[in-house]
């Protein structure tokens, strides 16, 4: 697909960010792991043609797209990352073929996870990028035991139809081959897969007769186990891991050794819904993967809805912190691209657990909007960020309002008595709203933006370039400041496409006559391409995390300086 040229008259070359991302082959989406939730930008049709809606609205069906043995889903690089989320998210990156619709092409699928209350994935946010069309002889043959992920929910569904009736148990083992990425690089990929054939039969030799082995998602396989009760789970595993491992595989490319990895869930103990097990049994295959755990990882509780799990308790435990005044703030500085002057801090909630640390934003923003309870902490969040900013005269602060909370009467209203009551602290406030929240009712936000501006306040779109917002509406909204949603700004290195894209946006808002911020900066390299290409601030990584402390202001936080 051929990109827009940049050349010609300055209004022709401004184009709008939703035909340029469909230009390039991509789309963002936003995954939220927990409920299995994927949403896309405006232009997933555009880019992935005709798949099913009940596909694109499924994270893990989404990857039951993906060819066996192209490489890992989404999934599968999220959970065996090995990253940690420290507050700003951790990276994924992966390649794959997928099939869309009956068109398979290879797709690049890159972004960040945030971390939920237990440390582990529960909210993504990144890009997809189509490359080229695959070519039949890129993927492997297929054989009678392969499925996609969906035709293995069915088979479990089928043998949970079949056993539970008669008080049989079903054990749902989901077992990997270990450092696939490794295999792929010394044996290449005609050597791989030999060594996934071999360890498919290798499975198959231990098996009972009543058993079923499926191979999906390229070095993964399932084991439905029938009348295997909880406590030979690990003796069960134990003997598929064995065969696997009880000598080197001989391929025409050398010899390997595989391992593999097991997670398991058992019903009914654990679910009686065959979607919940396999789910309940990829995540404790992510878990056995990060720790390096040769025996079984085996689900002890249900991660599903019907589970309730934490996100009940979740809820209640923010409402009593906000009760008893235990929300807090903490600081990510804001530089300018050129000296790396410190400019403002981002403002963002945390809130207090009883027993010590703090709630997962990632995991409580999005419940609170479920729940209808994100307007409570909004408004919170603004009486702290406009105390901070009257007690200190030289701060700069940005805070972020939930566009379900900027559509009620009530914090606009509140938004603007507090900056009567101090309309110098309210001069250094920046409100940002993000792109999606700009889109329902384009009319309503210009107005309330310009309720904003009029109090001396400025405004910014946050996660600017999905494509939501068009280049009439942005004209018409009274914004400051543009923030390029990082799950671009961090591609810069690795695709030209992005590099295109980026600088695309940039011009967009120097057309616009605003300023500019670059969201998750790591790295020298992609700061100063951001630097050259006209942005006029940085944030992530490489200029500072978010702390949650006094922020920083012009005496604390002397310039940073670049490398070199």
């Amino acid at each position: 697909m051929s990109a827009p040229s940049l050349f010609g008259s300055r209004d022709e070359r401004i184009v709008e960010p939703r035909s340029l991302l469909s230009s390039i082959g991509e789309v963002a989406y936003s995954w939220d792991i927990g409920s299995d939730t994927l949403s896309w930008g405006p232009n997933a049709a555009e880019v992935l043609g005709p798949v099913p809606a009940a596909v694109l609205e499924r994270g893990l069906a989404f990857a039951g797209l993906v060819e066996p043995g192209s490489g890992r889903s989404r999934y599968d690089a999220i959970f065996s990352s090995g990253g940690h989320d420290f507050g700003d998210g951790a990276v994924y990156r992966t390649r794959y073929a997928a099939d869309l619709a009956g068109r398979k092409m290879w797709i690049e699928d890159a972004g960040r996870w945030f971390a939920g209350i237990d440390g582990r994935p529960s909210r993504a946010r990144g890009v997809l990028r189509l490359e080229r069309a695959v070519r039949p002889e890129e993927l492997m043959a297929s054989d009678t035991d392969l499925c996609d992920r969906n035709a293995l929910v069915e088979r479990v569904e089928e043998a949970l139809a079949e056993h539970l009736p008669a008080e049989r148990p079903v054990v749902v083992l989901i077992a990997a081959i270990g450092e696939l990425s490794r295999l792929n690089s010394d044996f290449g990929h005609e050597g791989t897969e030999e060594i996934i054939e071999e360890v498919r039969q290798r499975l198959h030799s231990v098996m009972r007769r009543r058993d079923q082995l499926m191979h999906y998602s390229g070095n993964r396989f399932a084991i439905l186990l029938s009348g295997c009760p909880a406590n030979q789970i690990e003796a069960a595993a134990q003997r598929f891991t064995k065969a696997v491992a009880r000598s080197a595989v001989e391929t025409s490319r050398g010899i390997a050794l595989a391992r593999l990895r097991v997670g398991a869930a058992i019903a009914p103990d654990l679910s009686r819904h065959g979607s919940v097990l396999v789910k309940a049994a990829e995540n404790a295959l992510a878990g056995a993967e990060a720790m390096g755990f040769d025996n079984a990882v085996i689900a002890r509780r249900a991660i599903a809805p019907e589970a309730g799990g934490a996100a009940p308790r979740l809820d209640l435990e923010a409402v009593a912190a906000l009760n008893e005044r235990k929300v807090r703030l903490a600081f990510q500085p804001v530089v300018t691209a050129k000296g790396r002057a410190f400019a403002f801090n981002e403002a963002l909630l945390r809130v207090e657990r009883p027993m010590g640390g703090f709630l997962a934003a990632a995991e409580l923003v999005p419940l609170l909007e479920r729940r209808g309870l994100v307007s409570l902490f909004d408004h919170r969040v603004l009486e702290l960020a406009m105390t901070h900013l009257a007690e200190r005269q030289d701060t700069v602060l940005s805070i972020n309002v939930s566009p379900r909370t900027l559509a009620e009467a009530d914090w606009i209203e509140g938004f603007e008595a507090s900056a009567r009551a101090n309309p110098v602290a309210a001069k250094r406030l920046i409100v940002e709203v993000t792109e999606t929240a700009t889109i329902e009712d384009p009319g309503r936000m210009a107005e309330l933006l310009t309720r904003i501006k009029q109090r001396g306040a400025r405004v910014a779109i946050d996660d600017f370039g999905a494509g939501h917002t068009s280049l009439r509406h942005l004209r018409a909204f009274p914004i400051d400041i543009l923030k390029l949603d990082g799950a671009f700004t961090q591609n810069l290195r690795r695709s030209t496409d992005d590099r295109f894209f980026v600088r695309t946006l940039l011009e967009l808002a120097h057309h616009l006559g605003v300023e500019t911020v670059a969201e998750w900066v790591d790295d020298e390299l992609q700061a100063s391409m951001l630097c050259d290409w006209g942005v006029t601030y940085l944030q992530g990584h490489l200029v500072g995390k978010a702390e949650i402390s006094a922020p920083a202001d012009a005496e604390q936080n002397p310039p940073l300086r670049a490398a070199g």
